[in-house]
C-alpha cells in the first residue's frame, strides 16, 4: 500500500499548491502589529496569521512527503527546495508580527490575556512571551531563516539524500538500509552477522563525509545559542518543552543511575544465548523463533488491541487504511524509518512505514498509528493550538505498543510470553535508555564541537566511551560499532529531541499504571490528553489524569515498572 496524497495536491504542478504559497505571502505581508495595541482587532489578526501558516505549510508538507518516497527523483528535490524557499519567505514577511508579540509592551500584553475572544489562546501568547530574552530584530531574524536555507535545513536534506542512496549486499540480495537493519534480528547468526558487517562497515567508510554534516549543524546550532544569548545547550529544548533545564538533568541522571537494569538485561540475555557476554552482532538477536508477521496480520492486530482499549481509538486507526494515508513497504528512493507526519487541523495525518513482515515491524506499525491518532485527535484545537508538546509526542505512540504487547501476552504460551517479555524490555532500553545515552553522545560532541570540527575518530570516541557506560561489561563490541552514531537522523534533523523518547516513555508507564488501577474509566482522560494538544502546558494536561511531571515519584514509578519486568524474567 502506498500513501494517497491527493487530500493535499493532486500532482507536483496541481495550481492549487502554487495559489496556496502565493496567497499565504499575501496574507503574511498584509498583518499589522498594530493590532496586537488593539485586543478586539488582535483577534481578527491572529485568525489571518493562522491562516498565512496553513496555506504556507500545506505545500511543505506535501513536497515533504511527496520526496519522503522520491529522495532520488529530480522532481521531488526540486519540488522541496522551492517549497521551502517559499515558505521561508512567507515566515520571513511573520517575522515583524512574531517580534512585536514578543515584545509587547507589558500592559499591552496583558491586555491580550484578559481579552475575552482571545481566552483559548492564552497559553499560545504566553508561550510566544517566553521567548522575548532570546528574540533578536526583525532584520535579524530574517537572516537567521534565510541562513537556516543553506544550513541546517540543506544539510538535512542532504543527509537524507546521501543515506537514501545507501544500498547493502547480504547474501544474494541488494538491500535497503531499513533492510539490513531488521536483518540484525535475524534468526541465523551468520545472517545477523554479515548484516552488522554490512551495516556498520558501511557507516565506518561514509564517516569522514557524515562527520562534516554533524559538525555542520552542531556548529549551526552553537551560533543560534550564541546569537540568541542562551546560556546553556539545553535551554533552547527547556523552552520550547515547557520544562526547566534541571527538569530534563534530573530525567538524565535518573536513567543513568539505572544502566544498571540495562547491564542485568543483558548478562540474562547472554546467558539465554549460552554466551558468557552477547556480542555485539547478537544485540538484537531473537531469544526463540519469532513470528513472522505479514502486513495484513500486523494491521488486524494492530487494530483488535486498539480496539479493546477504545473503539474511538479503533475507528481512528481503521481510517488510515480505508482512506490510503499510509506508506507500507520499503523501495529504493524511500527514506529509511518511519513517521507520522501530524499535518494540520484542516488536513490529516499520515504516516510512512518500511514494513518487514516481522513483529518489530508490527510495534512500529502500532507506533505510528499511535501517533496518528494523537494528531487526528488534536485537530480539535485551532492551528495555534495544534500538535503535541515534546514531553507529550510520544506518548501515544508508546502506549499503543504497550496495548499491542497485552493482546500479544493474551494469546501466547508461557515461553512465548517469556520471550514477549524480554522484547519488551529491550524495547524499554531503545526508548529509554539508549535515548539518553544519544542525548549524552550530542551534549558532549556539541561541547567538543566548540573547541574545532570533530574528526571520525573523536565522534567514534565519543560514542564508544558513552555506550561503554550504558552497557557496561555485558556486551563485546567490534571495531564498526563506534562508527553507529553516523546512521542516526535525529543527530542530523534535531537538536536535543531524543531525551524526549525517554520523558515520553516515563509518562507512558505513569499512564499505563492508571489504566491498570482505573480500567475504563480511564480512557475518557486519556483521550483528554491526546485531544488537548498545546492547549496547555504538557505538566497541566498531564496534572488532569492525575500524573505530576516534575514529581520524584514520576521517576521513581515508572523505573519500579522495567525493574518488575526484568524480575519476572526466568
Amino acid at each position: 500500500m502506498e500513501w494517497d496524497l491527493s487530500d493535499l495536491y493532486l500532482s507536483p504542478e496541481d495550481p492549487n499548491l502554487e495559489r496556496d504559497l502565493a496567497e499565504a505571502l499575501n496574507l503574511a505581508s498584509s498583518l499589522d502589529p498594530k493590532d496586537l495595541l488593539h485586543p478586539s482587532r488582535a483577534e481578527g489578526l491572529f485568525r489571518r496569521y493562522e491562516e498565512a501558516l496553513e496555506k504556507a505549510y500545506k505545500p511543505l508538507n506535501y513536497a515533504s512527503l511527496y520526496f519522503a518516497t522520491r529522495t532520488q527523483n529530480p522532481v521531488a528535490k526540486a519540488l522541496l527546495d522551492r517549497v521551502r524557499n517559499r515558505y521561508t519567505e512567507v515566515r520571513n514577511r511573520l517575522v515583524p508580527l512574531e517580534v512585536a508579540l514578543r515584545k509587547l509592551p507589558e500592559e499591552a500584553f496583558q491586555a491580550l490575556l484578559e481579552h475575552p475572544g482571545l481566552a483559548d489562546l492564552r497559553h499560545f501568547l504566553q508561550r510566544q512571551r517566553a521567548y522575548a530574552p532570546h528574540t533578536l530584530s526583525e532584520r535579524e531574524e530574517e537572516l537567521l531563516n534565510l541562513k537556516g536555507l543553506v544550513g541546517r535545513s540543506a544539510w538535512s536534506q542532504f543527509y537524507t539524500e546521501y543515506t537514501g542512496r545507501f544500498r547493502f549486499r547480504v547474501g544474494e540480495r541488494e538491500l535497503t538500509e531499513m533492510e539490513v537493519r531488521a536483518l540484525r534480528r535475524d534468526p541465523d547468526p551468520k545472517v545477523r552477522r554479515e548484516a552488522h558487517r554490512e551495516l556498520y562497515g558501511k557507516l565506518m567508510a561514509e564517516a569522514p563525509t557524515l562527520s562534516a554534516v554533524f559538525n555542520a549543524v552542531f556548529l549551526d546550532y552553537l551560533q543560534d545559542l550564541r546569537l540568541r544569548g542562551y546560556r546553556h545547550p539545553l535551554e533552547p529544548v527547556a523552552l520550547r518543552d515547557e520544562v526547566e533545564v534541571k527538569d530534563i538533568e534530573a530525567l538524565l541522571e535518573a536513567t543513568r543511575a539505572h544502566y544498571r537494569l540495562v547491564e542485568a538485561y543483558y548478562r540474562w540475555k547472554a546467558r539465554r544465548l549460552g554466551q558468557e557476554k552477547v556480542p555485539s552482532q547478537d544485540l538484537l538477536a531473537p531469544l526463540g523463533k519469532k513470528p513472522k508477521i505479514p502486513f495484513e496480520e500486523a494491521k488486524d492486530l494492530v487494530l483488535t488491541a486498539f480496539g479493546n482499549f477504545s473503539p474511538v481509538v479503533e475507528r481512528i486507526a481503521r481510517e488510515f487504511f480505508e482512506k490510503r494515508w499510509i506508506d507500507v513497504y520499503p523501495r529504493p528512493g524511500k527514506r529509511g524509518g518511519a513517521f507520522c507526519s501530524g499535518g494540520l487541523p484542516s488536513t490529516h495525518p499520515y504516516v510512512l512505514l518500511n514494513h518487514t513482515d516481522d513483529l518489530d515491524a508490527a510495534h512500529t506499525l502500532a507506533h505510528e498509528l499511535g501517533h496518528g491518532v494523537h494528531f487526528y485527535l488534536a485537530r480539535k484545537q485551532r492551528l495555534l493550538n495544534f500538535g503535541a508538546s515534546t514531553p507529550l509526542a510520544e506518548t501515544a505512540s508508546v502506549f499503543a505498543e504497550i496495548l499491542l504487547d497485552d493482546l500479544l501476552l493474551e494469546r501466547l504460551s508461557p515461553e512465548e510470553r517469556t520471550l514477549l517479555l524480554a522484547e519488551r524490555v529491550e524495547d524499554a532500553i531503545g526508548t529509554l535508555f539508549r535515548q539518553v545515552m544519544y542525548t549524552f553522545f550530542e551534549r558532549r560532541s556539541l561541547e567538543a564541537r566548540k573547541e574545532g570540527a570533530l574528526s571520525p575518530e573523536a565522534f567514534h570516541g565519543i560514542w564508544q566511551e558513552e555506550q561503554g557506560r550504558l552497557y557496561g561489561d555485558a556486551v563485546d563490541w567490534t571495531e564498526l560499532d563506534q562508527a553507529a552514531w553516523a546512521g542516526i537522523p535525529h543527530f542530523v534533523h534535531y537538536r536535543f529531541y531524543t531525551y524526549s523518547y525517554a520523558l515520553g516513555y516515563l509518562v507512558v508507564l505513569a499512564l499505563y499504571g492508571k489504566y491498570q488501577e482505573e480500567g475504563k474509566a480511564f480512557v475518557p482522560k486519556y483521550l483528554g490528553i491526546l485531544e488537548a494538544g498545546e492547549s496547555q502546558s504538557p505538566k497541566e494536561i498531564l496534572a488532569q489524569a492525575g500524573v505530576d511531571l516534575a514529581s520524584e515519584a514520576f521517576f521513581q514509578y515508572g523505573f519500579g515498572v522495567l525493574e518488575s519486568w526484568l524480575k519476572a524474567l526466568p
